[in-house]
């Protein structure tokens, strides 16, 4: 009696084997479990062919046909599972985030007026020192434009040079802190016309009339005090400027402009 031929192997159902064991863990996973489907049916055909195979072990072919036909039933119901779940989950966030500020909300600064949109005369600012801290409380609270007739009253002031005319605002400051007292040298006005161009009461000097802002004196916590000051502005509509009111020690932020009147 001759010696017994070994079996032939199952190539077709090893592949099932492995391909169902694959696509079996693969369909727990979310995202991934999409292969699954393909595995599965790649699974299925490996291990029927395995099986129909003859003289051949059909055990791993077997398992591979099963675990790759689970596989795809598992993967279907994991993506439904996961796809309502996150669709549930997301209502469930928004509807209570709904009624939250949102952060940029939150976080916007306050709209600060701008040369085309000036606050009208006599509103009141906060002008901030240089680390933050409230220094002033200020407002222009008169404008002459055309303040020719006031300014040569003086007799030591002379006319504006040729192409412009003498304009007059009235400031009225309060001190908010200590070592914020001085407001003549710490509080700025100047002209800006219609053009885009400053103009200062540094450009031409003249006497203001009482009480002068730049001669104004000190004062406490609390206290006000009032200054007018002149500037040389175009005569070429001068209405068309506004004024524009800074504190000098805080660099880097936009003054408050105002209306000519």
């Amino acid at each position: 009696m001759g010696p017994t031929p070994p079996k032939r192997s199952n190539g077709p159902g090893r592949a099932a084997l492995i391909i169902g064991i694959v696509s079996m863990v693969l369909s727990l996973l979310p995202v991934v479990n999409f292969f699954s489907f393909v595995l599965g049916f790649a699974g299925l055909i490996c291990g029927t062919i395995g099986l129909i195979l003859t003289d051949r072990p059909r055990r791993q072919a077997l398992w591979g046909t099963i675990l790759s036909g689970v596989s795809i039933s598992v993967a279907f119901f994991t993506v439904l599972a996961y796809t309502f779940g996150l669709f549930f989950v997301g209502g469930a966030i928004s509807e209570l985030t709904r009624d939250l500020p949102q952060a940029s909300e939150a976080a916007s600064p306050p709209t600060l007026p701008t040369a085309a949109d000036p606050l009208p005369l006599g509103e009141i600012v906060e002008l901030t020192g240089a680390t933050g801290e409230p220094a002033y409380e200020a407002t222009v609270t008169a404008s002459v434009i055309d303040a020719n007739d006031q300014v040569l009253g003086n007799a030591r002031n002379v006319e504006a040079p040729a192409g412009m005319q003498w304009a007059m605002a009235r400031v009225t400051v309060t001190s908010l802190s200590e070592g914020h007292s001085t407001v003549a040298s710490e509080i700025t006005l100047e002209y800006l016309s219609s053009d885009g161009h400053i103009f200062s009461a540094d450009d031409e000097y003249v006497i203001a009339p009482e009480p002068e802002f730049a001669m104004l004196a000190p004062i406490n916590v609390g206290e006000t005090t009032t200054g007018n000051i002149v500037i040389a502005v175009p005569n070429e509509d001068p209405a068309g400027g506004t004024w524009a009111l800074s504190y000098n020690t805080n660099t880097g932020t936009e003054p408050f402009y105002f209306e000519v009147g």
